[in-house]
């Protein structure tokens, strides 16, 4: 799994899942939505991430009692997460950073030029 491409990493780490385990492919999506949102309201100093780290928390907890492989699973899911990781002195709205994940595209995609050339 490439920890750049979250849905990608959503969805391999999710085939590893059972089928009959739809509580565990709901969490693993539902920590990938998280973790955006999280790693956006850290950057751009948002009230909202301290909640949203609570929540991200709470869901790894329920991860790991539903996954056989927890460890290995949690393990790629904090490394894509590190790649979140970032600081820019701008609004999330036009952050490249915060929109390439949100849009689930790996972060070294170079983003199509906006109108006049200007990203």
């Amino acid at each position: 799994m490439t920890p750049q491409q979250p849905r990608s990493a959503l969805a391999q780490t999710a085939s590893t899942v059972p089928p009959r385990d739809r509580e565990a492919a709901r969490l693993l999506a539902l920590w990938v939505d998280l973790t955006v949102r999280l790693a956006s309201a850290a950057a751009h100093h948002s009230s909202d991430e301290p909640s949203l780290r609570n929540l991200q928390i709470q869901i790894e907890e329920a991860l790991v009692d539903h996954l056989a492989d927890s460890d290995a699973v949690m393990a790629e899911l904090w490394a894509w997460e590190a790649t979140l990781l970032h600081v820019v002195e701008m609004p999330p709205e036009t952050c490249l950073i915060c929109r390439k994940a949100r849009l689930g595209l790996p972060a070294d995609v170079p983003l199509p030029a906006g109108i006049g050339g200007v990203r």
